[in-house]
């Protein structure tokens, strides 16, 4: 039966025999970090990849719009005779939020 020297590494920083089978992080402090892998992928597939992202975007951006919509209950645009400027429909949306904070409080 023939034996197998097994050879022990040592860390780096504070010299103690380790496994580097044993653990990925004394791995690493071993061998540093692995290569990356190499990658295969085209301009058009590139391309691709980031149409995709700004669709997915573009979705998820109406669905947030949608949602804040309906969490406000402005399903519509205010109608032709809101006179209220600007500041002032800020104002009540702010005072809403507030509202609509403390109920959910009052609930929990």
């Amino acid at each position: 039966m023939a034996e197998t020297t097994h050879m022990v590494k040592s860390c780096r920083s504070c010299k103690r025999p380790i496994d580097p089978d044993r653990d990925w992080i004394e791995r690493f402090l071993v061998e540093g970090a692995p290569a990356p892998p190499e990658s295969r992928a085209t301009k058009a597939d590139l391309r691709q990849a980031v149409a995709e992202r700004d669709h997915l975007l573009g979705q998820l951006h109406a669905m947030a719009l949608r949602m804040l919509a309906k969490e406000l209950s402005i399903a519509s645009s205010p109608s032709l005779s809101d006179n209220r400027t600007p500041s002032q429909i800020h104002a009540d949306m702010q005072r809403w939020i507030q509202n609509h904070e403390l109920s959910q409080r009052s609930l929990f």
